[in-house]
C-alpha cells in the first residue's frame, strides 16, 4: 500500500527535508517512492525538482502541501547511491539534496515515450572480448594481483604506478574483461572529456559499441537519461566518463577504474565539493568492488597511503616493446649577464630585445622533426595571445576591474587565419581583446597607456594563440592546429583535432594541459614545453608537485613509435627540483624530497586541510566576517592549527572580497570545527567550504 506523506530534500544549501502529501490521484501500488523525484511546490510562488528520501503514513503535526507530480516512473536512487549521498553530505557539509542532485542531476529528464523492459537476451551474460596483445612480465604481474581481488569479491584498492606507454590500458582492459566473466560491471574515469575520443574507439572495440556507454557533460538531457537507465538495468558493461561517472547506478559493480589520478580535475568545483578519488574509494568499500588509481605520476598522498599499505602498490617500470624514455633537454630562457663594463641597470627587469617565442635549440628542433615529416606536439599552460599587456614607460599593467587579475590577450580566432605578423609587432586593437579568465569580461585593447598616455603598450610571455602565430611565421608550409579552451567550444572540437592529428592531416599541435596526458601518437618525436615556469611559482603549496607532473606527463608523448623521441623544455629556473626530477624520469627521487617537505611543515599527506573561504562585495565586511568566524573557531579547543583570517591569494574575483582561513588537522580533531562550520552562518557574508581542498589559490 503507498504511503501518504513523503520527505523530500532539495537541492539547496539547507541540510533537511520537507513534508508533502501525496494527492489521491498519484496514490497507487507502483508509485517510486523512496528515491525518485517530485516537482513539489516551495515557498509562496516556486516549485522544485526535489528526492524523496523517507515515507510514511503518519500525519505531521503541521500543514503540508501536495506535491504536484512524480518526475520519474521508478526510482533511480537505490539505498546504496541514498547512503553514498548522506556520506557526501556528512563529509563534504553539503545538504543532502545538494548530493542527490549530484548523483542524479534534475535535469536527467526521461524520454517521451515509457521505459521499456529490456528483453531478457539484452541483459544476459555477455563473453569478454579476447586480450589482443601479449602481457609483459610486469602487467602479468599486476594483473594476477587484481584478477585475485575479484575473485575475493571484496573491496581492494590499488594503486597502479606506471610510467608512461608502460601498458597500463591494457591492465585496466584485462581486469575489466575479468570483472565482465564474473557478470560484473566497470566504471572507467578519465579526468576531462577531451581523452574520450581515444578511450571510447578502444572500449567500444574491445567489448563492442552496444555495451559501452559514455557519460560527460557534452550529452543532451535525454541522452543522459538513456545511458543511466541502461547502467541501471545492467545492459551495459562499461561506463566511460568523468568525475560524475562515478556514481553509475550499476546493479553489481565489480570494478572502478580511475586513470590519471593524480588530476586536480577530479576535485568538483561546485557544492558538493568532492574529490572523485575519495567517492571511488567509498563507493568501491559499499559494492565491495576493486579500485584501480593508475597514474605515472601519482599524487604524494596516494603514493604516501600505498607505502602505509593503506592501498596496494602496483608498478610498471618499463615501456613497452623495451621502448626507452625520451631525453629531456632544459632550455635556460634567462637573459645572459650584463656585459662587462655595462651597468647592470639596462638588462634589469626586462627580457632582451631579442626575445623570440621558441628557442635557437626548440627552433632546429622542429625544423628537423618537420623535414622527415614527423610529428610535433607544443605545450603551452597559457591560452591566449600573451598573459598580459603593459606599458614599457609607467608599468600599468591591464587588470581586470572585477578581479584582482591580469587581463590576458587575446587576437580574435578569425585574425589567426591570416598570414602572421612579425613576431615583435603588437597584433592592432581592432583585431584583438582583452579577457579575464576568472569573469569572462571582455574589452577593446587601449591604443595608447590610460595612466601616462604613452604609446609603448607591449604584450609579455606567450599563450597558445601567439605561438600557433610563431609556428604560422616560421614554418609557413606546416599545418597545424590549437586545442585549448578557446578552440575546443563541444566535444566534436576534441575528436576533430584527435582524428586529424591521428591520421596525420596535422603537422603540429599545440595545446594546454588537454594534451598533456592520455593521447598515443606513435609519429610524434619530439615535444616542446614553451614554458615550464608558468605553475611552478604559484602561491600554493603543491605548485613544485603539479609542475613536476605536467613536465613528466607531457614528456611522455613522445616516443611511442618506432622512433626516439625527445623533449626540449624551455624554463628560467632549469636548477629547480622539480624541472631536475622531471628531465631524469625519476618520480622516487622527486616524491622523497617532497614528501620530506610536506612532513616538516605538516602538509597533507601528514595532516587533512578544511579551507574556509569568506567573501563580500565590501573588503571591510569580508574582513570582519572572518576574523569573526577566526575567533569563534579558536574558542573551540586545540588539536587543529587555525592559519588565518588572511586576504586569499586572489583577494577579489567576480566584485567579490575574499578571505581565507585553513584548518589543519585530523579526522578526529577536526570533527567539531566542521559541525560548527556547517551550522555558522555569516551576518554579511558569504562562506564557502572546501573539504581537503586541491589548491588554496
Amino acid at each position: 500500500m503507498s504511503s501518504a506523506f513523503i520527505e523530500v530534500a532539495f537541492p539547496i544549501p539547507l541540510n533537511r527535508a520537507f513534508h508533502y502529501a501525496i494527492p489521491d490521484h498519484l496514490r497507487n501500488e507502483n508509485e517510486p517512492g523512496v528515491g525518485a523525484r517530485v516537482l513539489a511546490p516551495f515557498g509562496k510562488t516556486k516549485t522544485l525538482v526535489g528526492y524523496v528520501v523517507g515515507a510514511t503514513d503518519e500525519k505531521p503535526s503541521f500543514p503540508t502541501k501536495p506535491i504536484v507530480s512524480y518526475v520519474d516512473a521508478n526510482s533511480l536512487v537505490d539505498p546504496a547511491l541514498l547512503d553514498l549521498a548522506q556520506w557526501l553530505s556528512d563529509r563534504y557539509l553539503c545538504s543532502l539534496g545538494e548530493a542527490l542532485a549530484a548523483i542524479v542531476p534534475t535535469h536527467l529528464l526521461p524520454p517521451k515515450r515509457p521505459l521499456q523492459t529490456p528483453a531478457a537476451a539484452e541483459i544476459a551474460r555477455a563473453q569478454p572480448a579476447p586480450g589482443r596483445v601479449t602481457l609483459n612480465a610486469e602487467q602479468l604481474a599486476a594483473f594476477t594481483e587484481v584478477a585475485k581481488a575479484l575473485d575475493e569479491k571484496s573491496f581492494a584498492p590499488f594503486l597502479l604506478r606506471g610510467i608512461t606507454d608502460s601498458g597500463k590500458t591494457e591492465v585496466y582492459l584485462r581486469a575489466m574483461d575479468y570483472a565482465l566473466a564474473q557478470g560484473r560491471q566497470s566504471i572507467f574515469l578519465l579526468p576531462e572529456i577531451a581523452l574520450t575520443p581515444p578511450f571510447i574507439a578502444t572500449l567500444q572495440s574491445h567489448f563492442s559499441a552496444q555495451r559501452v556507454g559514455l557519460w560527460h557533460s557534452g550529452l543532451t538531457p535525454n541522452q543522459r537519461y538513456e545511458t543511466w537507465r541502461r547502467a541501471r538495468l545492467g545492459e551495459l558493461h562499461v561506463l566511460l566518463g568523468a568525475r560524475s561517472a562515478i556514481f553509475a547506478p550499476f546493479p553489481n559493480l565489480g570494478l572502478i577504474v580511475m586513470d590519471e589520478e593524480h588530476e586536480p580535475t577530479y576535485k568538483q568545483d561546485d557544492r558538493p565539493r568532492y574529490h572523485t578519488r575519495e567517492v571511488a574509494l567509498k563507493r568501491a568499500a559499499q559494492t565491495s568492488a576493486v579500485l584501480i588509481m593508475g597514474s605515472a605520476t601519482p599524487s604524494l598522498e596516494s603514493y604516501w597511503k600505498a607505502q602505509q599499505g593503506e592501498y596496494r602498490l602496483l608498478e610498471l617500470n618499463s615501456r613497452v616493446e623495451r621502448r626507452s624514455l625520451p631525453p629531456v633537454t632544459l632550455v635556460d630562457r634567462r637573459p645572459p649577464p650584463a656585459a662587462e663594463g655595462r651597468p647592470a641597470s639596462k638588462t634589469k627587469g626586462r627580457a632582451p630585445s631579442n626575445w623570440t617565442v621558441f628557442s635557437e635549440p626548440l627552433k632546429l628542433a622542429m625544423e628537423q622533426r618537420l623535414a622527415r615529416r614527423e610529428q610535433i606536439m607544443l605545450f603551452v599552460n597559457r591560452r591566449g595571445f600573451t598573459p598580459f599587456l603593459r606599458c614599457s614607460t609607467c608599468g600599468w599593467v591591464a587588470r581586470c576591474t572585477r578581479c584582482s587579475t591580469t587581463l590576458a590577450f587575446h587576437v580574435k580566432e578569425d585574425e589567426m587565419k591570416k598570414p602572421a605578423a612579425k613576431h615583435d609587432r603588437m597584433p592592432p586593437p581592432a583585431s584583438a581583446l582583452l579577457q579575464c579568465h576568472v569573469c569572462l569580461h571582455k574589452e577593446s585593447p587601449p591604443i595608447s597607456c590610460p595612466q601616462c598616455n604613452g604609446m609603448r603598450l607591449r604584450h609579455y610571455g606567450a599563450g597558445t594563440q601567439r605561438v600557433e602565430q610563431e609556428l604560422q611565421r616560421l614554418f609557413p608550409f606546416a599545418r597545424t592546429a590549437r586545442l585549448d579552451h578557446d578552440t575546443a567550444v563541444s566535444r566534436g572540437v576534441y575528436e576533430s583535432v584527435y582524428r586529424s592529428f591521428a591520421g596525420g592531416a596535422v603537422d603540429v599541435l599545440v595545446g594546454t594541459q588537454m594534451i598533456a596526458k592520455g593521447f598515443d601518437f606513435p609519429n610524434v618525436t619530439l615535444v616542446g614545453v614553451v614554458d615550464a615556469d608558468v605553475s611552478l611559482h604559484l602561491p600554493d603549496f603543491r605548485s613544485s608537485e603539479r609542475t613536476f607532473q605536467l613536465i613528466a606527463q607531457v614528456a611522455g608523448r613522445t616516443g611511442r613509435g618506432s622512433r626516439r623521441g625527445t623533449v626540449i623544455v624551455q624554463t628560467h629556473h632549469p636548477e629547480h627540483s622539480a624541472l631536475q626530477a622531471a628531465q631524469s624520469h625519476d618520480f622516487l627521487s622527486f616524491y622523497n624530497q617532497e614528501i620530506g617537505v610536506r612532513r616538516a611543515l605538516n602538509y597533507p599527506p601528514f595532516c587533512r586541510l578544511v579551507s574556509l573561504l569568506i567573501r563580500a562585495s565590501k573588503e571591510n565586511a569580508a574582513q570582519a566576517a572572518a576574523e569573526s568566524l577566526a575567533e569563534k573557531l579558536q574558542a573551540l579547543g586545540p588539536g587543529v592549527d587555525l592559519l588565518g583570517p588572511a586576504p586569499a591569494p586572489y583577494v577579489r574575483l567576480r566584485n567579490q572580497w575574499r578571505f581565507q582561513i585553513v584548518l589543519k588537522g585530523n579526522d578526529e580533531s577536526l570533527a567539531p570545527y566542521l559541525e560548527f562550520v556547517r551550522r555558522y552562518r555569516l551576518p554579511k557574508a558569504f562562506l564557502s567550504v572546501d573539504v581537503d581542498p586541491v589548491d588554496l589559490l
